[in-house]
Protein backbone atom coordinates (compact mmCIF):
# COMPACT_ATOMS: atom_id res chain seq x y z
CA UNK A 1 0.00 0.00 0.00
CA UNK A 2 1.08 3.36 -0.69
CA UNK A 3 2.64 5.16 2.28
CA UNK A 4 0.01 8.50 1.48
CA UNK A 5 -2.42 6.55 0.92
CA UNK A 6 -1.58 4.61 4.05
CA UNK A 7 -1.28 7.97 6.24
CA UNK A 8 -4.94 9.20 4.53
CA UNK A 9 -6.72 5.86 5.46
CA UNK A 10 -5.39 6.19 9.05
CA UNK A 11 -6.25 10.00 9.31
CA UNK A 12 -9.79 9.11 7.72
CA UNK A 13 -10.58 6.52 10.15
CA UNK A 14 -9.02 8.72 13.24
CA UNK A 15 -11.25 11.55 12.25
CA UNK A 16 -14.69 9.04 12.02
CA UNK A 17 -13.46 7.92 15.46
CA UNK A 18 -13.24 11.04 16.77
CA UNK A 19 -16.79 12.31 15.08
CA UNK A 20 -18.45 8.47 15.60
CA UNK A 21 -21.60 8.78 14.03
CA UNK A 22 -24.52 6.54 12.68
CA UNK A 23 -25.32 4.23 10.24
CA UNK A 24 -23.61 2.49 7.84
CA UNK A 25 -21.58 -1.46 7.23
CA UNK A 26 -17.81 -1.39 8.08
CA UNK A 27 -14.62 -1.12 5.63
CA UNK A 28 -11.68 0.69 5.90
CA UNK A 29 -12.76 3.92 3.92
CA UNK A 30 -16.76 3.74 4.86
CA UNK A 31 -17.49 7.37 5.72
CA UNK A 32 -19.72 6.61 9.27
CA UNK A 33 -19.07 4.82 12.20
CA UNK A 34 -21.71 2.80 13.65
CA UNK A 35 -25.31 2.13 13.56
CA UNK A 36 -28.21 1.85 16.18
CA UNK A 37 -25.51 1.51 18.62
CA UNK A 38 -23.03 4.08 17.82
CA UNK A 39 -20.32 2.50 17.50
CA UNK A 40 -16.83 4.72 18.34
CA UNK A 41 -14.03 2.25 17.41
CA UNK A 42 -12.96 0.91 14.06
CA UNK A 43 -10.67 -1.99 15.27
CA UNK A 44 -7.56 -2.34 12.05
CA UNK A 45 -4.63 -4.87 12.19
CA UNK A 46 -1.64 -4.41 10.61
CA UNK A 47 0.32 -6.33 8.24
CA UNK A 48 4.05 -6.18 7.42
CA UNK A 49 5.69 -6.37 3.71
CA UNK A 50 6.65 -9.50 4.42
CA UNK A 51 2.84 -10.32 5.10
CA UNK A 52 3.00 -10.85 9.27
CA UNK A 53 0.68 -9.77 11.47
CA UNK A 54 2.21 -6.94 13.92
CA UNK A 55 2.00 -7.75 17.28
CA UNK A 56 2.43 -5.40 20.43
CA UNK A 57 3.17 -7.01 23.90
CA UNK A 58 2.25 -5.47 26.98
CA UNK A 59 1.75 -6.73 30.81
CA UNK A 60 -0.91 -6.37 32.98
CA UNK A 61 -0.34 -7.20 36.57
CA UNK A 62 2.84 -8.72 35.81
CA UNK A 63 1.00 -11.30 33.05
CA UNK A 64 2.72 -10.64 29.17
CA UNK A 65 0.08 -10.19 26.77
CA UNK A 66 -0.24 -9.74 23.40
CA UNK A 67 -2.13 -8.00 20.80
CA UNK A 68 -2.67 -7.56 17.41
CA UNK A 69 -5.83 -5.28 16.99
CA UNK A 70 -5.70 -1.65 17.69
CA UNK A 71 -7.95 1.79 18.17
CA UNK A 72 -6.39 4.08 16.24
CA UNK A 73 -5.51 7.20 18.32
CA UNK A 74 -3.81 9.88 16.25
CA UNK A 75 -1.44 9.79 13.10
CA UNK A 76 0.96 12.24 12.90
CA UNK A 77 3.49 12.65 9.58
CA UNK A 78 4.89 9.18 9.55
CA UNK A 79 3.78 7.31 12.57
CA UNK A 80 0.59 6.54 14.00
CA UNK A 81 -0.41 5.73 17.66
CA UNK A 82 -2.43 2.90 18.92
CA UNK A 83 -4.20 1.87 21.96
CA UNK A 84 -3.93 -2.40 22.39
CA UNK A 85 -7.48 -3.87 22.64
CA UNK A 86 -7.98 -7.05 24.63
CA UNK A 87 -9.65 -9.66 22.65
CA UNK A 88 -11.83 -11.85 24.17
CA UNK A 89 -13.30 -14.39 21.74
CA UNK A 90 -15.42 -11.63 19.51
CA UNK A 91 -14.79 -8.97 21.90
CA UNK A 92 -12.82 -6.21 22.42
CA UNK A 93 -11.78 -4.26 25.51
CA UNK A 94 -9.46 -1.12 25.18
CA UNK A 95 -6.33 -1.04 27.43
CA UNK A 96 -4.71 1.79 28.76
CA UNK A 97 -1.71 0.56 26.94
CA UNK A 98 -0.43 2.47 23.90
CA UNK A 99 2.12 1.96 20.87
CA UNK A 100 3.48 4.41 17.94
CA UNK A 101 3.88 2.56 14.74
CA UNK A 102 6.40 4.08 11.94
CA UNK A 103 4.14 4.19 8.93
CA UNK A 104 6.75 2.99 7.00
CA UNK A 105 6.61 -0.55 8.22
CA UNK A 106 2.89 -1.19 7.41
CA UNK A 107 2.39 -2.44 3.88
CA UNK A 108 -1.59 -3.63 4.69
CA UNK A 109 -4.30 -2.77 7.30
CA UNK A 110 -7.18 -5.08 7.86
CA UNK A 111 -10.54 -3.14 9.38
CA UNK A 112 -12.73 -4.99 11.26
CA UNK A 113 -16.36 -4.21 12.15
CA UNK A 114 -16.90 -1.28 14.34
CA UNK A 115 -17.62 -1.43 17.89
CA UNK A 116 -18.24 1.05 20.50
CA UNK A 117 -15.59 0.75 23.24
CA UNK A 118 -15.84 2.50 26.84
CA UNK A 119 -12.52 4.33 26.80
Amino acid sequence: MDNNHLIDVLRLINNLQKEATIPTNSSCTKPLLGNIDSFNTRPVTFYSCNNSLLTVNYYVDNVLNTSSVFRIEDVNNSCVTVRLLAQDEDTYTATNEFATININCICAIRCLNDINLTI
